[in-house]
């Protein structure tokens, strides 16, 4: 396993993973309880928004959780606006925190008002995207075979991918976050070029967090998720 690529809320590496195993664990990251407001009583509401809508929005503002979090976590939230302006995430108090405070949920003209209590509870991806704390996708990793005096208009293009010279060809490594193929394809249809794509037992994985957990921890719940499938059905099958 090796990295590509690392931010705050998204991660990109390389593995030797089957493609089966990483849609397994694509689809176990909405396995992990996560918390979210799962009932809104508006109080009052004078915006120009329905209840109906204004209570879709705030379900599907992140909270930030912590290791006191279990899965029979529930919690009160409140909000109170008044005044001309936007009303924002940030506005809610109580026993939680939400992940970002500059999400917009209505906009109130002068004297109007916006009241409310969220009762927040953990539930799962599979119930509820509200609930998914992220999402998982992945792609082959491939080399590519062009002719080799097309060297300098593909690394005008694409400067940091790898390329080694095989004779009267060049071999493209397509192993970085952004896929080349298409590049190639491209250069090659322009200049009546044939090319050659070899898939690899390699996979580009991304891991991307909406904010409730840290990206490492959604790959590795995710994981965790699938492992106690498996035994179940270990168990199961015994």
């Amino acid at each position: 396993m090796q990295i590509i690529e690392q931010k705050p809320n998204q991660i990109t590496f390389r593995a030797e993973i089957s493609e089966s195993l990483a849609n397994a664990i694509r689809r176990h990251i909405n396995q992990i309880p996560i918390l979210a407001i799962d009932e809104v009583e508006i109080v009052k509401n004078d915006s120009a928004l329905y209840d109906e809508t204004v209570a879709h929005r705030i379900g599907l503002i992140p909270l930030k959780m912590d290791k006191s979090v279990s899965e029979k976590t529930e919690m009160d939230m409140s909000l109170s606006a008044k005044g001309e302006g936007f009303v924002y995430s940030g506005k809610f108090t109580g026993g939680l925190g939400v992940v970002y405070d500059k999400l917009p949920i209505t906009y109130l003209e002068e004297e109007q008002e916006l009241q409310l209590v969220a009762h927040a509870k953990t539930g799962r991806g599979v119930e509820h995207s509200k609930f998914s704390p992220g999402f998982l996708y992945y792609r082959n990793v491939s080399e590519i075979k062009i002719d080799a005096d097309l060297y300098d208009e593909f690394k005008k293009i694409c400067p940091n991918n790898e390329v080694k010279k095989e004779g009267k060809s060049i071999i493209i490594h397509d192993n970085l976050k952004i896929e080349v193929s298409d590049v190639c394809e491209e250069i090659c249809r322009k200049n009546n070029r044939k090319l050659e794509i070899t898939p690899k037992n390699e996979l580009v994985i991304t891991v991307e967090s909406v904010g409730q957990l840290d990206v490492k921890d959604v790959f590795l719940k995710s994981v965790d998720a699938l492992q106690k499938d498996l035994d179940l059905i270990s168990k199961k099958v015994k």
